[in-house]
């Protein structure tokens, strides 16, 4: 709704923004204090109000805006029904066309010199994105006088908001006095920057708190937003009288530390300290000898209660928005498990004479098992994680028998399970056939039926998923080779289905024996315990995938993100055999734009998943490699999920072991179905010693173990794919039967190493004649600790051809699941309005330049470079963009897609490209190394360098265990990266030495693989490009630290050039 009144043209537009919910007097005066305040010169100032969900007269007054007098200010104004302080900002940013915007709130009055002073502050301090002035109460001689104390027992923050640093300008930081949002200025780059308030912390009805503010001001700071303090720029707050009294103090104190914790708190549960404090606050109250000290502390309770109260809905927020509805599969698998829980229960009960008679033999069988199994893992004892310091091992010699011993008991509880039949067949037999109870006949059927499922998931484990075994196998695999040959994926088939025929029919023919001869209660015993056993079958095994169509209409398109964990770009579209090894995503790409040329800022996965949320490069972000301390997992900017969840989303992600950075750094997804952090050494000793490791794993790789041994259930490197892919698409069903559009993040394991894959996926691309260690996975790569070690070691050590096909199983597995997802969608009804984003953390060298692993070679591509596919359903263009990419642009481009706010950020929008493919786009990639672990082959002898793992890593936090680098060493790894830069055709790469540096350049259009170095004959060209790399090194603070200028004679570098040390 707008009013019309004059403009003019003016060197500056300022818009002054109110929001306001049924104060019809108060808006009327601060709308006439603004209409009185001196105008600024060349200066276009408008009104812009937000009534929200007014139901007074607000309305009349501003449509009658124009009636009340002559010289107005001109104002426009819009309804907006939801209420919500934050609700009315959000609807108001987007409609704000001006270069600035001054807040305002409906209860205050502007100083005469208001507008004078805000155009004089935003011509003092241009690079200021944020200027806050004073906030005065407006008193009126009436108010107590307590309002004026200063003494001790003064009450603070007052009931009437009070912001004041004194008459001196001065930069506000966030270790400052943040002001609230009543006397603000924010340029209109700042606001789109910043994005959106967030809805749930904004005051509404009689919450009398109200953070949106103070987070949007903390956010934009970190966002890195200047603000300054302009005292100058004075606003009267209205004094309620009603106000200052005791019960609003205590109301209002409440409210507004509740709200403050809403946004801040990030952990569950209410620490001791804060009991504590009340407990304090209290007893002050109690002993206080004045009515002034007993204010001081009520007020001083109410705040703490507010902060308690607060905790607690961040904690049950997050429980609600985790909260998904359930999809009818779902009820029936409950009620299978219900139904395996009551079975065992009602033959307990039916039989409970005899349950000894079967149980006991069983679980002497499961303790002798149980028991062998502990010795062996100690006496041939193994470890998952990295070789530490004497010293951090010792803090943890206790926590090693509690690991070992629950592993036990897990595997005695799984021994019983599996011999409990034996044992219950064999009383049941004795009593059918009149047979005296014979102890060591019930152990034997105990120990036969513990063998023959021991036996039988073994080699179907070994056919269909055999990289399960090879994870937790300390022998040779070629030991594994002979058994392997003699089964078959169909044999197994056969042997389970007439398996569980006969399983059927002996317990059919116990059951009418045991009814014949007069034993109805053991017979009712039997058929209760097989009912039982298949509930928990049931629950165990099955993977619903829930295809409910879609019944709700969302207003903006849902987003998926499919990833997988080192995916090279060259494997999308390559032939094998002359077939695509990728028809799915190719065909995915068909519905979209493919971006062959995109980089990753760092091929690790934590840094490069998070540059890829946020939108930021790793020295903005902060995390530059996988060793990350917990308090270093707080980001200070925002991500993706975050920003979508302000604008209605529910946020999803769901992975697999290479997936807990999802969880460990705060991106603010809302359901999260992940493993524990994988770089913890607690979580490490918790999956024990490989022996009792490999049989847990056999049998609990399914939902009970995902339950409630995940330690033992996401093991790194074994294959999960399918499980997964199953979970994957039934997390999709239910966030559609919300009400919600959505965001879900899946990221796949699958082709990471040691490359193990599912049937028949790891024989797909292999010579099946292969005999050796790696014919399931790469050779000695078990843990991913392994797998870091070993990329240190030359190619001779690999068998480099096998470990390729391998790989290309891998990928043919991931692009299935992409198909299946697909298929999903479509059948779900979610095809046409879902944007589907297909990446990769980072690729993969295998000795292109005489090393292998991720992130360790700046030089080559195949690390860097990574597959990036955007499908959006109402772009039904297909198109392929050669042009350098960075996966730091996904965000803006996803927000430009959405049509969301837009956020600071360093990655540009490529929506436009998407639309015109011709549009050059100028980017320059950067990338830098990860943290090598051991020497790599191919850097030079005097590559800057630092100790290896057994001296780097750190747990600074005994009681979480996280690894990390220690503080000594933190700033020699950064500084110590190899970095390159591709621009266009051209590719330079830095590296730093222990004197100087090495500069290369690299024309990627005549040798894409980067083996000639032509910077000698091109100096101009490593000049200019080098000034770029510079420049972008200079952004990071460790490595700003750090740089200097030294004289350097190679004609590989600059003569003048700056160097790391």
């Amino acid at each position: 709704m707008t009013n019309g009144g004059a403009t003019t043209t003016a060197g500056m537009s300022l818009t002054v923004l109110i929001c306001t919910h049924n104060r019809v007097e108060l808006l009327e005066r601060v709308i006439a204090s603004l209409n009185a305040a001196h105008r600024p010169p060349d200066t276009e100032v408008r009104l812009l109000v937000v009534a929200n969900a007014c139901t007074d007269g607000t309305h009349d007054l501003l449509a009658n805006y124009y009636r009340i007098g002559d010289e107005l200010l001109p104002l426009d104004w819009i309804a907006e029904p939801t209420p919500g302080k934050s609700h009315a900002l959000n609807r108001a940013l987007p409609q704000v066309s001006g270069r600035v915007v001054a807040f305002v709130d409906d209860d205050h009055r502007v100083d005469s010199d208001y507008l004078v002073e805000i155009a004089n502050a935003v011509r003092k301090w241009p690079e200021a994105g944020l200027i806050c002035g004073r906030i005065l109460p407006d008193w009126d001689g009436t108010e107590p006088e307590w309002v004026h104390d200063d003494g001790p027992y003064r009450i603070y923050p007052l009931p009437v908001p009070r912001y004041d640093q004194g008459d001196t300008p001065m930069q506000v930081d966030l270790d400052g006095a943040i002001p609230g949002g009543g006397n603000l200025v924010a340029h209109t780059d700042v606001i789109r920057a910043t994005g959106p308030f967030l809805t749930e912390l904004g005051p509404t009805g009689h919450d009398l708190g109200g953070a949106e503010d103070l987070e949007w001001i903390r956010r934009a700071l970190r966002g890195g937003a200047t603000l300054r303090y302009a005292p100058a720029i004075v606003q009267y707050h209205f004094v309620d009288g009603e106000r200052l009294t005791l019960s609003y103090l205590m109301r209002k104190g409440f409210h507004r530390s509740k709200s403050v914790m809403r946004f801040r708190r990030t952990e569950s549960g209410v620490p001791l300290y804060m009991w504590r404090k009340v407990a304090s606050y209290a007893s002050g109250c109690a002993l206080a000898l004045n009515a002034q000290a007993r204010r001081f502390y009520l007020v001083r309770i109410a705040s703490a209660l507010g902060e308690v109260s607060g905790m607690r809905e961040a904690a049950r927020h997050r429980r609600r928005r985790a909260r998904l509805p359930w999809l009818p599969v779902q009820t029936s698998l409950a009620l299978a498990g219900l139904l395996g829980i009551t079975g065992f229960v009602v033959a307990a009960h039916l039989a409970w004479p005899r349950v000894m008679d079967a149980l006991l033999p069983a679980a002497l069988v499961a303790v002798a098992l149980a028991l062998s199994l502990v010795a062996k893992s100690v006496v041939d004892f193994s470890q998952t994680g990295p070789q530490l310091r004497e010293e951090i091992v010792k803090r943890y010699r206790a926590y090693f028998p509690f690991a070992m011993a629950r592993l036990g008991l897990w595997t005695f509880a799984v021994g019983l399970f599996c011999a409990l039949p034996g044992a219950v067949v064999a009383t049941a037999s004795a009593d059918a056939q009149g047979m005296p109870y014979a102890p060591w006949r019930t152990g034997l059927g105990a120990l036969l039926t513990l063998a023959l499922a021991s036996g039988y998931l073994t080699c179907r484990t070994l056919v269909q998923n055999p990289g399960l075994i090879v994870a937790s196998w300390q022998y040779r695999t070629d030991r594994l080779h002979r058994l392997w040959s003699l089964l078959s994926a169909d044999g197994l088939r056969r042997a389970a289905s007439l398996g569980a025929v006969g399983v059927a029919g002996l317990a059919a023919a116990l059951v009418l024996a045991l009814a014949v001869t007069g034993h109805g209660e053991s017979a009712a015993a039997l058929t209760s315990l097989a009912i039982g056993y298949w509930g928990v079958f049931v629950f165990a095994l099955w993977e619903p995938e829930g295809n409910t169509p879609v019944q709700h209409q969302r207003a903006r398109p849902n987003l998926l993100l499919i990833g997988s964990d080192t995916l090279r770009a060259d494997r999308v579209g390559a032939l094998r055999n002359g077939q695509s090894l990728t028809p799915h995503i190719d065909a995915l790409a068909e519905r979209g734009t493919r971006f062959d040329t995109c980089y990753v800022p760092c091929a690790r996965t934590a840094p490069s998943l998070i540059s890829l949320l946020t939108g930021t490069w790793p020295h903005t972000h902060g995390i530059r490699d996988n060793f990350v301390a917990d308090d270093e997992t707080q980001l200070e900017i925002q991500a993706l999920p975050m920003i979508l969840r302000a604008l209605g989303y529910r946020t999803a992600a769901v992975s697999d072991w290479c997936g807990a950075d999802l969880g460990k750094f705060s991106l603010g997804f809302d359901v999260l179905d992940l493993p524990e952090d994988q770089w913890n050494l607690k979580y490490l000793i918790r999956q024990g010693p490989k022996d009792i490791r490999l049989f847990l794993s056999v049998f609990l790789h399914n939902r009970i173990g995902r339950l409630l041994v995940p330690e033992i259930h996401y093991l790194g490197g074994t294959p999960q794919t399918t499980q997964l892919g199953q979970r994957t698409r039934r997390l999709i069903s239910r966030l559609a039967s919300t009400a919600e559009p959505f965001m879900l993040n899946v990221f796949y394991s699958t082709t990471h190493p040691p490359f193990a894959s599912e049937y028949p996926f790891y024989l797909r691309h292999a010579d099946p004649d292969y005999a050796g260690a790696s014919k399931f996975a790469m050779a000695r790569l078990t843990d991913p600790f392994e797998i870091i070690r070993r990329q240190g070691e030359p190619r001779e050590e690999f068998d480099l051809d096998q470990i390729l096909a391998l790989y290309d199983g891998c990928v043919s597995q991931f692009d299935d699941e992409v198909g299946k997802i697909m298929s999903h969608l479509e059948s779900s009804g979610l095809a046409d309005n879902t944007i589907v984003v297909l990446y990769s953390d980072h690729g993969m060298e295998f000795f292109e330049h005489d090393t292998w692993g991720q992130g360790n070679s700046a030089v080559g591509d195949f690390s860097a470079r990574v597959p990036l596919v955007i499908a959006d359903p109402r772009k039904k263009r297909h198109l392929r963009i050669d042009q350098v990419v960075r996966s730091i642009d996904l965000l803006p481009t996803v927000l430009d897609l959405l049509e969301a706010p837009s956020v600071k950020c360093d990655g540009v929008s490529l929506a436009a490209a998407m639309d015109d493919p011709h549009l050059d786009l100028g980017l320059k990639a950067f990338n830098e190394t990860g943290i090598w672990i051991a020497h790599v082959p191919g850097l030079p002898p005097d590559h800057l360098s630092y100790p290896d793992l057994l001296e780097l890593l750190d747990i600074p936090n005994e009681t979480s265990g996280s690894l990390s680098i220690r503080q000594e060493y933190k700033d020699r790894v950064i500084i110590a990266k190899d970095r390159m830069m591709r621009h266009g055709r051209w590719k330079l790469v830095y590296q730093p030495l222990e004197r100087g540096m090495r500069l290369a350049l690299f024309d990627v259009e005549t040798d894409p693989d980067c083996t000639h170095d032509i910077s000698a004959v091109n100096p101009e060209q490593v000049e200019l490009l080098w000034h770029e790399l510079r420049n972008w090194i200079e952004r990071d603070p460790v490595a700003r630290r750090h740089l200097r200028t030294y004289h350097n004679t190679s004609t590989a570098t600059p003569a003048s050039s700056p160097a790391l040390t």
